[in-house]
């Protein structure tokens, strides 16, 4: 299954908890892109403008020059060694208001890697070349994982966050070649781990987001073991942990979903096809045990939700009393029918 990329921008935008900064690009422009690296650059790019206009984060940075004159503190052990004194000169060390701070250095460095993927669609690359010139007087660094977190963002600067999202992708997904100096990105696409990853925070933050009628993971997604009790400290810290992907509560019902990234949901040969045993097995001890340890209220309902790849998938069934379903999403239509889909999925039956 190919996710298109206008779709892939969607799920990005959820899972980064961003689904407000989706209008950084007009989502149209998206429809006729066919890589990966397309899409993030044009983002960058376009968020890039955006930064501009509202006006880039600058902040106070050491700099040291050599002087006619005194600014800032003298260093007087740099000027004896250098003799600048015979030269009427000074060693200068002062702070100076700059865009050269840590994340525009980040963001600059980004469009300077993309303009080195050779696969890079001519029009984005024109618009990245731009957004690199623009960002006059910042500094093109090496990056590695060190690099973010000397990036400190309040929630306030969510379009800063938002591209450092996207930088980080970029960099993870990149590989330079030390000897040409060229670049190549994986498509993350074809990463199953890195595909469940997103598919499962997309659906946490898509609930979060798009809907009001039921609070989503109001007591955390950890379910409680039920009649634990008795077992031993050393024990207990032997008990793998369970942590639903959603728990949804509302007065009248609660649901617990789990989602699930495969290629095939259904195994075995046609007409015999079955769900994957530990997907259901799982869901199973969750309703359990959160509903012998939750407040009381409703039965629980379980969700198995999986994207569609070959066949569409729609279980119902009631086991141990519980209401369990499975469905497919299916991530290649139009954004609006996925979401339409995804609302349907909890409303009640």
């Amino acid at each position: 299954m190919i996710i298109p990329i206008a779709n892939i921008y969607y799920l990005l935008c959820y899972a980064w908890k961003h689904a407000d900064e989706a209008e950084v690009v007009d989502v149209a422009e998206l429809e006729g892109l066919e890589h990966v690296h397309d899409l993030l650059a044009k983002v960058l790019a376009e968020g890039t403008f955006q930064l501009l206009k509202r006006g880039l984060d600058r902040d106070y940075i050491e700099v040291r020059e050599d002087l006619f004159g005194v600014r800032g503190k003298l260093e007087v052990g740099e000027m004896a060694k250098r003799a600048l004194r015979a030269r009427g000169r000074t060693s200068c060390v002062f702070e100076q208001l700059s865009h050269d701070v840590p994340h525009n250095r980040i963001l600059k460095s980004t469009l300077g890697v993309l303009l080195q993927l050779p696969t890079l669609d001519r029009g984005i690359r024109k618009q990245v070349r731009t957004a690199f010139h623009k960002l006059e007087g910042v500094s093109v660094i090496r990056i590695d994982r060190k690099t973010f977190r000397q990036v400190q963002l309040d929630r306030s600067r969510r379009l800063y966050r938002f591209l450092m999202s996207i930088c980080i992708l970029v960099h993870e997904q990149l590989i330079v070649h030390n000897t040409t100096g060229t670049a190549q990105f994986r498509d993350f696409r074809e990463d199953d781990h890195k595909m469940w990853s997103l598919f499962e925070d997309f659906v946490k933050e898509f609930y979060v987001s798009e809907q009001d009628y039921y609070s989503v993971n109001k007591c955390g997604r950890q379910i409680a073991w039920f009649n634990a009790d008795g077992v031993t400290n050393d024990d207990r810290d032997k008990i793998p942990r369970m942590e639903a992907d959603v728990i949804l509560d509302a007065p009248d019902r609660r649901i617990i979903l789990d989602a699930k990234f495969y290629a095939d949901a259904l195994s075995g040969r046609a007409g015999g096809k079955k769900l994957n045993s530990p997907n259901l097995y799982q869901l199973l001890a969750y309703l359990r045990n959160r509903e012998q340890t939750a407040e009381p209220g409703p039965k629980h309902d379980g969700i198995l939700l999986y994207p569609v790849v070959k066949e569409s998938i729609a279980i119902d069934v009631t086991l141990e009393g519980f209401r369990v379903q499975a469905r497919g999403i299916d991530l290649t239509q139009t954004w609006r029918t996925i979401h339409q889909d995804m609302l349907t999925l909890v409303k009640n039956p």
